[in-house]
């Protein structure tokens, strides 16, 4: 079998949940199949490289509107790389349209990650191409129930949906630098509280910023994006202390989360679809303190369980749950192993990968 991951970046160079994801995929599916990608370059030029060990071919592109890349040729090469299964990992427009436009050969698989939220008035636009290429589709796979049953897109198609979770490899973030970890305890005053991932509007950090005047710990925001400089600047108006370590290369960013007492994660928007990041803190044994959004990331943490969630946009709210678990480390610890536990036992990216070849195998005969 073939199979071809089509969306708009890989990682790396890119770095994100969606785009790891896709990665980790065809790095696993690459044991039982023959395995590509097809993705955007980011400039002007075509070209075939090597991305962690997958052919991916990026094609060329004039820019990006409304983060969708501006892609001509996207649509003739669809055509061109020929396979049995081509999986659109959406939201994604240009490979949605040209999937329309080239009809490729293979079967359609939707990869369902999120709803297009912010682009509401493009939407009203494009909600019938989109459509029509959901029915179309040989199945379509979201990554979790909650988001399925609240997405306004996929009630129309919900018979051709199948849940399968997203994952991580749980060992990669199991073996941390104990000095590192000891000093960057030392440098935060002991007890801290992280964020770490893009710096995008749904992400909620302003109001993590706004907590962190009442929050009893210091809070340590790392990573980097669009709403970062926004970011320290709503700090520095009001007066908190809080660190803005930057991107953090793997072995800095396990450490961190070793380190951490609390992970938080104020998302406010239903992009926020599942939250890779909160499945890295389990897997460090660290409880999490995320929102609800009637999306995945309550199923990523299950509250009173695995962390706790509240509110979004609620600063208040956020700042006492992170205090309630900081105030009892011996709940936080408990939660944290059952956080472990659960990503040991429910998202591991190799099953996950098995679980979506079993549905390739099937739905391509």
């Amino acid at each position: 079998m073939k199979i071809l991951h089509v969306y708009k970046d890989f990682d790396p160079p890119v770095r994100g949940g969606m785009e790891r994801h896709i990665a980790l995929m065809c790095r696993f599916q690459r044991q039982w199949a023959e395995v590509e990608a097809l993705m955007c370059s980011r400039r002007l030029r075509t070209r075939r490289v090597v991305r962690d060990g997958t052919p991916v071919t990026e094609v060329g592109e004039w820019g990006r509107f409304q983060s969708a890349p501006v892609a001509p040729m996207f649509p003739w090469h669809l055509r061109r790389m020929r396979a049995d299964v081509v999986v659109i990992h959406s939201p994604n427009p240009t490979a949605e349209v040209s999937c329309l436009l080239a009809r490729p050969r293979g079967r359609v698989v939707v990869r369902y990650h999120s709803d297009v939220v912010r682009q509401a008035a493009a939407m009203r636009l494009y909600k019938p191409l989109l459509m029509r290429f959901l029915r179309e589709s040989a199945i379509i796979l979201p990554t979790s129930e909650p988001y399925l049953d609240t997405s306004p897109y996929l009630a129309a198609v919900r018979d051709k949906c199948r849940v399968v979770p997203l994952g991580i490899v749980a060992e990669m973030f199991a073996h941390p630098d104990a000095a590192r970890v000891a000093a960057l305890r030392t440098a935060y005053g002991g007890d801290f509280v992280l964020f770490s991932g893009m710096h995008r509007y749904y992400k909620g950090l302003p109001w993590l910023v706004r907590a962190a005047g009442a929050i009893r710990a210091k809070v340590v925001i790392a990573g980097d994006g669009p709403e970062r400089s926004a970011c320290m600047a709503l700090a520095k108006e009001l007066g908190v202390d809080i660190a803005f370590p930057g991107s953090l290369e793997h072995d800095d960013l396990v450490a961190h989360l070793h380190a951490c007492a609390v992970f938080a994660f104020p998302s406010v928007a239903r992009s926020e679809a599942f939250g890779i990041s909160i499945l890295e803190a389990h897997a460090c044994g660290k409880p999490v303190v995320a929102t609800r959004l009637g999306t995945g990331v309550e199923f990523a943490n299950l509250d009173g369980v695995t962390g706790l969630n509240v509110p979004p946009q609620d600063a208040q709210a956020l700042a006492e749950a992170i205090n309630a678990l900081l105030a009892d480390p011996e709940r936080a610890r408990a939660m944290g192993v059952r956080a472990r536990e659960r990503v040991l036992r429910d998202f591991d990216a190799e099953a996950v990968a098995r679980m979506e070849f079993d549905i390739y195998q099937e739905i391509a005969g």
